[in-house]
């Protein structure tokens, strides 16, 4: 039971609409059979594209709150907290270190719907190398942004600003590496998406203090190239669901399978990070005094880890069924409410939802609506092919 359709998205660029999902020629009387599992393909498809969206929101939500739950109960919401500048090692870490859990759905998948032999015998028929090649690149990028964005959220106001830059990062990436092509929808889709998160970017415990120059300097600099790795490693997962990953092993243990050793080798590269840098003396010191006890320390990062990996998870999915490009602005359309709860959950301030902030959230739910409307209307002129195909033979 693995989801084995291509993204319409996807194949309507290529020009090869006609030939989605027809195997072998169809015989005059049974017509309607190929129609039949066209339809249902499609429906799988819409289904997984929401499933992924899903996660992508919860996720978004779950760790906003908890990384603020965190600065505020380690004293790093306090301007200076010379806290407020450390430990970027151990959230880089924390933001990949629940891979097992990963590792554990891809296996109790597997189990459930056999598509174990499947997947084992897709992948030696696949480039050994290219795969090890493909995960080794998305590990030291996943590690790079996720260290570098958690210098820039802690050392630069201006962090929300130029991180609202990686969909103009992702855009052109997809364009050069991936060929994606783009329409009105799609461009509004950005537009609305990027001012969604840019209307609501500073309602955090992390936001920090104004005239640390230097620190400000660097900051946003590692926010700068922070984007830049996040844009790419979504366009390098299109690439290898397209060139390196065999289309006949199912979707989803590949997207469990890229995100599971992706996340291995950042978590890797950030513990050597952590223990080199020091900055594993500092745990303690966290552990020992953060206000709600330290039961409540371990499982907020616990917490936090598996609310980053439920929003990686959903990103792949959205790369894998779409483009990297939507799975870009779906995590930008769920910003606005994650920062509304924030505002809610922690009064940052005794800040009130505001009427931009509204304006926000309508902002996201239009972007997402936008590009949902551009795959449906792919859709469409997919099925549309298939059945002036169906009618020609």
């Amino acid at each position: 039971m693995g989801l084995h359709t291509e993204s319409p998205d996807r194949s309507t660029q290529e020009g090869e609409e006609a030939n989605i999902g027809v195997e072998d020629e169809p015989r005059p009387t049974t017509s309607t059979i190929p129609d039949r599992s066209q339809i249902l393909k499609t429906r799988d498809w819409w289904i997984w594209i929401y499933v992924c969206s899903g996660l992508v929101v919860a996720g978004k939500v779950l760790s906003t709150l908890l990384l603020n739950f965190y600065f505020i109960q380690t004293g790093r919401d306090v301007c200076d907290d010379p806290k407020q500048f450390k430990g970027t090692w151990l959230q880089s870490m924390i933001q990949n270190a629940a891979f097992p859990f990963t590792a554990f759905l891809l296996l109790l998948w597997r189990s459930l719907f056999s598509t174990h032999r499947e997947s084992l015998s897709s992948s030696a028929s696949s480039s050994f190398g290219k795969l090890f090649l493909l995960y080794i690149s998305l590990g030291i990028l996943f590690a790079a942004y996720s260290q570098l964005y958690a210098i820039g959220r802690t050392h630069c106001v201006f962090f929300f600003w130029i991180f609202t830059t990686q969909l103009i990062f992702t855009s052109l990436f997809t364009v050069i590496i991936n060929k994606h092509k783009f329409n009105r929808w799609i461009i509004l889709s950005i537009v609305l998406s990027g001012a969604a998160t840019g209307l609501t970017s500073s309602d955090d415990a992390y936001y920090p203090c104004e005239g640390e120059g230097s620190k400000m300097s660097d900051g946003a600099w590692c926010a700068f190239f922070g984007t830049v790795a996040f844009s790419l490693s979504l366009c390098i997962m299109q690439l290898g669901f397209e060139k390196v990953i065999p289309k006949r092993e199912s979707r989803v243990s590949v997207v469990m399978l890229m995100q599971t050793n992706a996340s291995m080798i950042a978590t890797l590269i950030c513990l050597v990070g952590l223990f080199v840098s020091g900055e594993f003396k500092d745990i303690k010191e966290d552990y020992e005094t953060f206000k709600q006890g330290k039961p409540l320390y371990v499982l907020s990062l616990i917490g936090l880890s598996l609310a980053w990996q439920v929003m990686s998870l959903g990103l792949v999915g959205l790369v894998c069924l779409a483009s990297s490009l939507f799975s870009n602005v779906a995590s930008f359309c769920a910003t606005p409410l994650a920062n509304i709860l924030v505002v809610v959950a922690f009064r940052f301030m005794d800040d009130d939802i505001e009427w931009f902030k509204g304006g926000a959230l309508l902002a996201g739910i239009l972007g997402f609506a936008s590009y949902v409307y551009s795959l449906y209307k792919s859709v469409k002129k997919r099925e549309q092919a298939n059945q002036s195909e169906t009618m020609r033979v």
